[in-house]
C-alpha cells in the first residue's frame, strides 16, 4: 500500500539536539558563574530530573495545570541542585536562558538525510505531519530550520493532551487533519523511538517505520538505519 499520510517524530528523527543537554547546560551556567563540581553527577541528573518531573507532572505539565515553562524550571533547576549546586536566583536565570534557547535552532540542529527524504516525499505528492512528545515550541523551531513548510500540520503532545505511545494521539491527527476521511490502515509514522513510535503507532492501526542506528534487532517489519541510508519503498 502506498500511504495517504505520512507523520515524522521530531526529537531524534527531524532534529536533533546540537550538543548533549548537559553539556549545553554547563555552558549556559559558565555565563552566570555557577560551578558545578561534581560534573559526573550533574551528567547522570538531567534524565532523572526529567524522568522526575514527567512522573509528577506528565506531558510538561499539561496533566496537572502546569504551565510548560514552569515545568521546564523545575527540570533545570532539579538538574543542578540534584548534583550540589545550591539553589539561587542565578538558577533561574540560566533556565529560562535554556528556554529560550531551545526554542531556537541555536539548540537544534537538521539530522542528516532529512531535508533530502522530505523533498522527495513533497514531490511525490505525499501529504505529511509531524506527531511529537513536545510543548508549543515546536513551529518555531521548524521553521527557523527551514522545514516547517513541508507539513500539513504540526501535532504536539502538549496541544493534544496525549503523548505517544498512546493511541489517542494518532486517533486525534486522523480526526483533526484528515481532510479524506484516511484510515490509520492508510497511515504510516515515522520515528526512532521503538516504544513511543514504532508501537505506538503500530497499536494505534497505523504503519511505521523505525529510524535507528541501533535496532536492527529488534522483531519489526520496516527499519531504516538512518535517513541517508532511507528506501522510500519503504513507504509503499
Amino acid at each position: 500500500m502506498c500511504y495517504k499520510l505520512i507523520t515524522f517524530d521530531f526529537t531524534g528523527t527531524l532534529m536533533r539536539f546540537r550538543i548533549p543537554p548537559h553539556v549545553q547546560y554547563e555552558r549556559i551556567a559558565s555565563l552566570y558563574g555557577v560551578e558545578i563540581k561534581n560534573t559526573q553527577a550533574f551528567h547522570k541528573n538531567f534524565k532523572t530530573a526529567f524522568k522526575t518531573a514527567d512522573n509528577e507532572h506528565p506531558n510538561f505539565g499539561c496533566n496537572t495545570n502546569l504551565h510548560w515553562t514552569q515545568w521546564w524550571v523545575n527540570v533545570v533547576k532539579n538538574t543542578f541542585i540534584g548534583a550540589g549546586v545550591e539553589d539561587s536566583p542565578h538558577l533561574d536565570s540560566i533556565a529560562w536562558h535554556l528556554i529560550k534557547l531551545y526554542s531556537t535552532t541555536e539548540g537544534w540542529e537538521v539530522v542528516p538525510g532529512v531535508k533530502k527524504v522530505l523533498h522527495l516525499l513533497k514531490q511525490k505528492g505525499k501529504r505529511l505531519g509531524v506527531i511529537s512528545n513536545m510543548d508549543p515550541r515546536l513551529n518555531n523551531i521548524l521553521q527557523e530550520a527551514g522545514l516547517l513548510h513541508n507539513f500539513e500540520f504540526i501535532l504536539t503532545s502538549y496541544e493534544a493532551k496525549c503523548f505517544k505511545p498512546q493511541a489517542d494521539i494518532f486517533k486525534l491527527a486522523l480526526e483533526k487533519y484528515s481532510k479524506d476521511s484516511i484510515k490509520p490502515s492508510e497511515s504510516c509514522h515515522i520515528g526512532d523511538s521503538y516504544k513511543e513510535d514504532y508501537l505506538g503507532a503500530v497499536q494505534a492501526g497505523w504503519d511505521a517505520i523505525l529510524v535507528n542506528e541501533s535496532s536492527n534487532s529488534l522483531d519489526i517489519n520496516k527499519w531504516c538505519a538512518n535517513f541517508e541510508k532511507f528506501d522510500d519503498t519503504l513507504l509503499c
